[in-house]
């Protein structure tokens, strides 16, 4: 998980019983030396990664912009990043490039775990369920961690090959995705799910997967999964492509993941309050709705990186 990533140094750190910690710097980059030995990082070494200075707005130094779209439903498996999936779901056949978004749902649901805590008990994960028009598949957005699904080896619950060694989404996303997660910034994720309405999501996705659906616990994936909301979409044409945008104009100033302001339980009420035009509404979880104030504006305007990069 440190691809585009460049080594700096490796240092180790030595506890020291009275004062301030000690480090030492076993290797610098450019100081002509070779990599220490494995025998010489003992316990408290620590390496230091750069990344390059694009990062900072996307995965790609041609394609910023921090949402990333995959998807089996259009022939070879593919995961598109940033700006440039935009002119690619433009691209694609017509019945499926000029296919309109009609319903939208907001789906919450616990992590399934071995033993629930106090803390796991109440904290709950909501996205946002899109029907096309074309009835050939629906389509997962959701917020999380950034870089969480690439730094986990692409294993999302959201695909069927989740506990494969090598899971399709870790194969054909970029290498740039596959870095260690911050769980202090979001990303968006845009995933298409083999089933045609909400109905068939939730029977065949979210029940099988559930508590409720019967597989062992070790392949459990949800916890009690609800729909929370459902709505028809407002917004004229949204296209796939119109809704990749909207995407990426949120996260660009929407950024920071905060677990009590601003996470995928805001996020999936943002989106389903902007697409439906619903006033009042409120993230799933009581504990989030004092704290919330609605951010429908985000999703309107473009990043001001793409004014930058037009001149």
């Amino acid at each position: 998980a440190f691809k585009a990533m460049v080594l700096r140094s490796i240092v180790v750190r030595h506890h020291m019983a009275v004062g301030r910690d000690r480090a030492t710097v076993l290797w610098k980059a450019g100081n002509g030396q070779a990599l220490p030995q494995a025998g010489k990082m003992g316990k408290g070494t620590r390496a230091i990664f750069a990344a390059p200075a694009w990062t900072v707005i996307g995965w790609s130094p041609t394609s910023p912009g921090f949402v990333w779209w995959f998807s089996e439903q259009h022939g070879a498996p593919r995961c598109l990043v940033g700006e440039s999936m935009l002119r690619a779901l433009d691209n694609d056949a017509d019945e499926l490039a000029f296919a309109t978004a009609k319903t939208v749902h907001v789906v919450a649901h616990r992590y399934a775990v071995a033993n629930e805590s106090f803390r796991d008990a109440n904290t709950w994960h909501a996205g946002v369920l899109v029907e096309w028009s074309h009835n050939k598949f629906c389509t997962w957005v959701e917020v999380a961690w950034l870089n969480g699904c690439g730094g986990y080896g692409g294993k999302s619950n959201w695909c069927e090959d989740k506990l494969q060694a090598n899971p399709t989404l870790y194969r054909v996303m970029p290498d740039s995705l596959k870095r260690p997660f911050d769980q202090h910034l979001s990303e968006v994720r845009i995933l298409d799910i083999p089933v045609k309405s909400k109905d068939e999501f939730y029977e065949q996705w979210l029940l099988k997967y559930s508590n409720k659906g019967g597989l062992q616990p070790a392949l459990q994936r949800f916890f009690d999964p609800t729909v929370h909301a459902s709505g028809n979409v407002r917004i004229r044409n949204c296209t796939p492509s119109q809704l990749a945008g909207i995407c990426l104009n949120y996260i660009s100033r929407a950024f920071i993941y905060e677990t009590m302001t601003a996470n995928c339980q805001t996020f999936a009420a943002d989106l389903y309050g902007f697409l439906t035009g619903t006033k009042g509404v409120a993230p799933f979880s009581k504990f989030l709705r004092p704290g919330y104030q609605q951010r429908t504006m985000a999703f309107l305007y473009r990043p001001s990186y793409t004014e930058r990069s037009s001149r």
